[in-house]
């Protein structure tokens, strides 16, 4: 392991990976592997989480094409310097705003979007100019496998390495001194990433989760509203960082969104209990942590099935309060709650119901009222989709990323460039001299100082 590190900072050192064709020649690299290799992906997440090809190629193929060419078109011109104002007692100089890379980083990826998560943040880092290291999860040892045996086909191996490690060997790595962690997974597991990253005063990005909530207010299209949040919630079986983690709905309105969203998933999954395609829980451990929510005293609207053979549970709706177990901790799962507004001010009910929760990743609103989206301004979350659910994350002129115990820093597109370049400022000064600036400061020097600098 420390000689792959050292071997990739021996590259960067000679400045290859600053050369702007350089990093075109590897995301087209990248657009080939994901081309080329799409049988052997399916394959691989096929017999990780039972996805089928077609939400293979949904959620992790064709999302990480889209984001590869939009940065291969701009890469270019993001990595130029940027010029900028300079006041009036610094001239005649220029000043600029120079991108660079920030050496060797590393790409920490998760379970739940095992390609996906690797890729986009891979894609950031070719395109700042990096070297990188990628560390898959090793609870889906099969796309782990192929990252191993695949990435060195394709991408520049003095450049990009994988290296496959569970916990004790993950430990053992983050105590090597890298310029820049990319961690997605857990809250909990962020603390001891970011832990280690102190070490070495390591900056990090992270994307974490939360219990991301949605409200149904003031809503005239519940079957529009229902199919939406069904497939926000039960794409990847809900282990999904952005799924709506839970719904407030209010009273009037509470009958028909369930009788909508029941349908809604007859409609795109199956029929109740009997689900088609449906992803499996990634292990047996997740898979009994979520059948432990249910069977505590909340009312089961639609599903419930749990098949300890197959590690999958149907999608399930269930009825319940602040109080259930379901609430107390991100679900991640196809389990989705419904609490019911019953305050006259529905929206202020629900706001101060998720106040009660750390800051999520995301927060939806479902509704017809302006005043109900003015309101939602004040509602604290790292994303925000209104009549929508998880599509935002779709959009690479946008940044996503967490706040507060959701994570912090961006990704995908632009932001994800810059989240992986410092950001440097340059002077450029001439060579005449103006004396004003050096001492001894008379009088006179002083009052054209004061007014070059007011």
């Amino acid at each position: 392991m420390k000689e792959i590190l050292a071997n990739l900072r021996t590259y960067f050192e000679t400045g290859t990976t600053f050369d702007i064709e350089w990093r075109r020649s590897q995301l087209r690299a990248i657009l080939e592997m994901l081309e080329k290799e799409t049988d052997s992906l399916c394959k691989a997440l096929q017999e990780d989480l039972g996805k089928s090809a077609e939400e293979a190629w949904l959620t992790e193929i064709g999302f990480v094409q889209h984001e590869a060419r939009f940065v291969l078109k701009n890469v270019a011109k993001w990595a130029r310097a940027r010029r900028v104002s300079t006041p009036m007692f610094l001239m005649p100089a220029k000043s600029q705003i120079q991108p660079q890379p920030r050496g060797l980083a590393l790409i920490i990826a998760p379970w739940n979007y095992p390609i996906q998560l690797a890729v986009s943040p891979l894609i950031a880092s070719v395109a700042a100019g990096n070297v990188t290291v990628i560390k898959p999860s090793e609870l889906a040892p099969a796309c782990a496998k192929w990252f191993s045996e695949t990435i060195p086909r394709y991408l520049d191996p003095k450049a990009v390495a994988v290296i496959e490690a569970g916990p004790e060997k993950t430990s053992e790595l983050l105590k090597e001194p890298f310029d820049f962690i990319f961690f997605t997974g857990s809250t909990k597991t962020a603390h001891y990433i970011t832990r280690a990253a102190a070490e070495h005063l390591t900056p990090t990005v992270l994307e974490l989760g939360g219990k991301s909530p949605c409200i149904v207010t003031n809503c005239d299209h519940i079957q529009t509203a229902a199919r939406r949040i069904v497939f926000a919630k039960f794409l990847n079986a809900g282990q999904t960082c952005v799924a709506p983690d839970y719904i407030l709905v209010e009273e009037k309105l509470k009958d028909a969104l369930a009788d909508a969203l029941k349908a809604a998933i007859v409609e795109q999954f199956g029929p109740e209990n009997a689900p088609t395609n449906f992803v499996h829980i990634i292990h047996k451990g997740h898979y009994e942590r979520l059948c432990g929510m249910l069977n505590k005293g909340e009312k089961l609207l639609f599903g419930g099935k749990c098949d300890p053979e197959t590690l999958r549970i149907a999608p399930t709706l269930i009825e319940a309060d602040m109080a259930h177990p379901a609430m107390q901790e991100e679900i991640f799962g196809p389990i989705l709650p419904i609490l019911t507004l019953t305050e006259p001010d529905a929206f202020g009910q629900a706001m101060k119901l998720i106040a009660a929760h750390p800051t999520p990743l995301a927060a939806y609103l479902f509704s017809d009222s302006n005043a109900d989206v003015k309101r939602a301004k004040r509602l604290i979350s790292g994303g925000f989709a209104h009549n929508d659910a998880l599509m935002h994350l779709t959009n690479v002129h946008m940044a996503f990323g967490g706040v507060g115990q959701s994570g912090h820093g961006g990704s995908h597109g632009h932001a994800g460039f810059e989240a992986f370049s410092h950001m440097r400022s340059e002077l450029l000064q001439s060579q005449i001299d103006i004396p004003l600036r050096y001492p001894p400061f008379t009088e006179s020097a002083m009052k054209w100082l004061k007014r070059f600098m007011h």
